[in-house]
């Protein structure tokens, strides 16, 4: 998320201080919380001071005045920064009501440019996921957009990638009711499944195996929001002779980045889905 300051100029690239306006000490914090929501991962004391033109104690200073109301935190390092809850809690207050397709379409469009291939948005309901809108891949053979499709949460990787970023709980209860099977790849035993999910955990995507659609090949990418519950997902697929191992791999890395800025968006939202009883 970034953030923008009518107040400052950003820092020269020289590294000479940044004009402030108005009180200095505020400025400084505000110009670093702004530096905190380029988009990167985190930031070091160090790194700060040099790209802002601040000194250490001044950056520290600023740092230690946000993270007292949860602007900023420590990263699992313990020594570097990243944006904090109270950063989501004050956005939240003025954030529109989320609308999921049209946050998505314009990801899903540079996916299905990237990749040439049909990309789906899925949402969970109840025990199922729902496709809800799609970009068709290029080309004659291309797979159609299957919109209105209802698929079981354990059933290929669009449900998958949902199923996997429930709480632990949520997917024991779904797991208490027989799971249907649609190909021989199908995992139907409870155990398989956990094990499926720790996978998706694990890579941050779920990969098709022919549960679902055979002769295919695709992966999925969770939507994640800012509760308990993902949004949806997002999926990338077509004929196995097209989309080969290879290629997959190799637009990993492009596919990934296209998530993580949808996930920045995304995540400023909690999901409203209700759980697996809800029909």
């Amino acid at each position: 998320m970034k953030t923008s300051l009518s107040s400052s100029q950003p820092a020269a690239e020289n590294g000479t201080p940044p004009t402030l306006i108005g009180n200095k000490a505020t400025a400084r914090v505000l110009i670093v919380l702004s530096k905190l929501g380029d988009g990167a991962a985190s930031h070091g004391v160090s790194e700060l001071s040099r790209e802002l033109g601040m000194t250490k104690n001044m950056v520290h200073r600023a740092l230690t005045t946000l993270a007292r109301h949860e602007l900023v935190v420590r990263d699992e390092t313990g020594t570097r920064y990243q944006l904090g809850p109270g950063v989501l809690r004050l956005g939240g207050a003025g954030l529109p009501d989320l609308n999921l397709p049209q946050l998505c379409e314009p990801f899903m469009r540079r996916i299905r440019d990237l990749t040439g291939e049909t990309v789906t948005l899925a949402v969970p309901s109840g025990r199922m996921a729902v496709i809800v809108l799609g970009v068709r891949g290029r080309g004659v053979i291309a797979r159609r957009v299957p919109l209105g499709r209802v698929i079981p949460l354990h059933v290929s990787p669009a449900s998958r990638a949902i199923l996997a970023h429930f709480p632990d709980e949520v997917i024991e209860d779904y797991l208490h009711e027989p799971l249907v099977r649609f190909t021989t790849s199908t995992l139907t035993e409870p155990d398989a499944v956990w094990r499926e999910v720790a996978a998706v955990r694990d890579r941050g995507r779920a990969e098709a195996f022919g549960d679902h659609w055979v002769g295919g090949r695709g992966v999925a990418f969770p939507v994640l929001g800012s509760g308990a519950f993902p949004h949806g997902s997002i999926t990338v697929a077509g004929p196995a002779e097209r989309l080969t191992e290879e290629r997959l791999a190799a637009l990993l890395p492009a596919l990934e980045e296209e998530m993580a800025q949808l996930n920045r968006h995304s995540g400023l939202y909690a999901s409203d889905y209700a759980g697996v009883e809800d029909a």
